[in-house]
């Protein structure tokens, strides 16, 4: 699997450091978050390039010695890549004078590769696994704890998977906003709008819906509906997830003084939501209640905006006829002169 594991970091990197991409300079690793950068010939980018949401141009002569992933963004190359590419939901082209000297890592994406040299391997869709070494993971307290939820699961099992499921939810938080970025803004504008409301409906569709899919499992013939509704309850549980991250992707963009776009701002809100929540869940008893709770709040989100595609307003209560009718009395007539 060589590099792929770096290009992994990379993207984890790139999401969880947003002032990177500005702070070094030009012959250090860059991540690019929303903008354009063009690395001229005869230039060389000392460490790896990250890009969210914006567009790199890799001139001929130029020279990137790291590996290079791209998250919803755009990748012109016609320079020379010592390390991996790594597409997840964005374009790459690849020029006739582009040279890739490691392995080409497509989920998600489109790469364009043409005549461009490409001495590693080509991965794509189904092909691509996860590349981590269990061997390679050596914890001094990696022992199996039992007496709380998940605890028949090693440590080091815990924490690569903790890792692996923020990342994927990171990068499947991009695809989302760029293909429904209005439905996914109307779901985050209801549960920040009304949180209370968003948190009860929530709580009540996850306590009544496995109810309802298991009593529809009894009957045999109604199986596949009950198998189609346990595919939306997950869905509604990750879009209202996402929905909470574009909303922290955004809340985060203030406190920095940066403008991303929301691309860039869904796929690091939920990067930090998934890192801080279910980081909470690694501790022992109450620590499940975090993600549960944030769920909750998200698929009531969900719920009340028809999965973003209205927004929900409270209604102004009816006013009823007494009390819009006001009875004026008429003026006193004058009195006539006889």
């Amino acid at each position: 699997m060589k590099r792929i594991v770096l290009g992994s970091l990379v993207l984890i990197l790139a999401l969880a450091l947003p002032t990177t991409a500005f702070a070094g300079g030009l012959y250090d690793s860059r991540v690019v978050f929303g903008g354009s950068f063009t690395l001229r010939s005869g230039e060389t980018l000392d460490g790896d390039l990250a890009v969210l949401g914006g567009a790199v141009i890799l001139q001929k002569g130029s020279t990137v010695e790291g590996t290079v992933a791209v998250i919803g963004g755009n990748l012109d190359a016609n320079g020379e890549i010592e390390g991996d590419l790594v597409v997840v939901g964005g374009n790459a082209t690849l020029g006739a004078n582009a040279v890739l000297r490691g392995d080409v890592w497509e989920i998600g994406g489109n790469v364009s590769k043409g005549t461009a040299r490409i001495e590693g391997d080509f991965f794509e869709g189904e092909g691509v696994v996860f590349p981590f070494d269990f061997g390679d993971f050596n914890f001094d307290f990696t022992r199996t704890f039992r007496g709380f939820p998940g605890g028949w699961v090693s440590t080091q099992t815990r924490v690569i998977g903790y890792l692996f499921q923020s990342f994927m939810l990171a990068a499947l938080a991009v695809l989302v906003v760029i293909f429904w970025p209005k439905p996914t803004s109307r779901v985050a504008s209801t549960v920040i709008g009304q949180p209370v409301a968003t948190g009860g409906i929530g709580l009540l569709t996850i306590v009544v819906a496995p109810i309802l899919l298991v009593l529809l499992m009894i009957t045999i013939c109604l199986i596949p509906v009950s198998i189609i509704g346990i595919i939306i309850l997950v869905v509604a549980v990750v879009f209202g997830w996402i929905a909470l991250g574009l909303e922290v992707g955004k809340r985060l963009g203030i406190a920095l003084n940066q403008e991303y776009q929301p691309v860039v701002m869904a796929g690091l809100g939920t990067l930090v939501l998934s890192l801080v929540v279910n980081g909470i869940n690694f501790i022992p008893c109450v620590g499940w209640l975090a993600p549960f709770l944030v769920g909750a709040v998200g698929l009531g989100g969900v719920v009340l905006s028809r999965f973003g595609t209205q927004t929900y307003m409270i209604s102004a209560a009816p006013v009823t006829t007494e009390e819009a009718i006001v009875e004026v009395p008429p003026p006193d007539e004058p009195e006539k002169e006889s």
